[in-house]
């Protein structure tokens, strides 16, 4: 992540949108955040080889993409697998390595390697292959906004300004990605970041700041010794002391930002969030309870003020533990 953002519409409009910082923030305390639903998924048909992505949808079902397994599970909600969709190979109903993916109801669009899939969902909940986008990159999200895929690598920027590309499917940016409206939020992997952009008006603001328990990554002397030699070890236990960027949510009155802190005694990730409000302001921080995961990264998805996360970890056999963790924001 961490490029510039880069969106295509129709007819292939290119702007410059210049950016401007947001101004003082306000003191934000620390809350814990627990979910009021688990899911479990069900590993007993099936196992999730390697969960991608994932998203939910609006009764309740969950999509998952395997990037090993090359298809997509579904699952009740409940947990229980109903359906696998897909294979590896070239052809039509075939997949090469799905990876992202998100949903906008009806559409759910998932990258495979160097392209962009759209499905719509029927009236019974089934999905239909409708379109197929080139994509030459992509790094760490796609986001749909109407008829339109937003995707991470091709946000450019250069002397303070963005370049923002758009192109419709049924007619493509690097960072995380949160659409409200025509408000497009973009945030660095590297350092709290975020950039707001108007899809419509080209308007844009940047604003964030550290807070209590987002620990910023620097360069040390340890790290370019340890470049220098040739060794990762050192490398990897400095990264243990840094926060990891691992996704941004949006609404029309805050804007979340999800950030992970190696937690030594458990020898997993923690999840939290900071929130901020429209002007760009921190107003609180939270920890996300029971969300941990054995590597930094967090797969989520938020609709409807519901922040939904993938947590993931070493289960008791072979396969591992998959929960949906939901959890309320208002």
């Amino acid at each position: 992540m961490g490029r510039l953002v880069i969106v295509r519409i129709l007819g292939g409009l290119f702007v410059c949108l210049a950016f401007v910082r947001s101004s003082a923030f306000s003191t934000a305390g620390v809350q814990d955040l627990r979910p009021f639903r688990t899911v479990t998924l069900s590993q007993e048909e099936g196992p999730i080889l390697y969960a991608s992505d994932f998203v939910v949808t609006e009764d309740g079902l969950i999509f998952v993409t395997d990037g090993k397994d090359c298809n997509i599970k579904s699952y009740d909600p409940t947990g229980r697998l109903i359906g696998v969709s897909g294979r590896r190979g070239p052809g039509p109903e075939e997949f090469s390595g799905p990876y992202l993916c998100d949903y906008r109801a009806p559409y759910l669009a998932i990258l495979d390697f160097m392209k962009i899939i759209i499905y719509q969902r029927d009236g019974k909940g089934g999905l239909s292959r409708i379109d197929e986008i080139e994509c030459m990159a992509c790094t760490s999200d796609i986001a749909l906004w109407g008829k339109n895929v937003i995707v991470d690598a091709y946000v450019a920027q250069q002397n303070n300004k963005y370049g923002l590309t758009l192109r419709g499917f049924g007619t493509q940016q690097s960072g995380y990605l949160s659409v409200t409206g025509d408000c497009l939020y973009y945030v660095l992997d590297a350092r709290m970041k975020i950039t707001r952009v108007n899809i419509v008006d080209q308007g844009t603001m940047t604003f964030g700041q550290p807070s209590a328990n987002y620990r910023e990554p620097r360069i040390n002397q340890v790290i370019r010794s340890a470049f220098a030699n040739k060794e990762s070890a050192p490398v990897a236990n400095e990264r243990k002391k840094v926060s990891f960027i691992t996704g941004i949510i949006s609404t029309d009155e805050m804007v979340g930002v999800l950030f992970s802190n190696y937690d030594a005694t458990a020898d997993n990730w923690r999840l939290y969030m900071q929130r901020y409000n429209p002007k760009g302001e921190l107003i609180s921080e939270y920890r996300l309870c029971d969300a941990a995961n054995y590597g930094q990264l967090y797969n989520y998805f938020f609709r409807d003020d519901v922040l939904y996360v993938l947590s993931e970890r070493y289960g008791d056999d072979s396969t591992d533990r998959y929960d949906v963790l939901a959890y309320r924001l208002q």
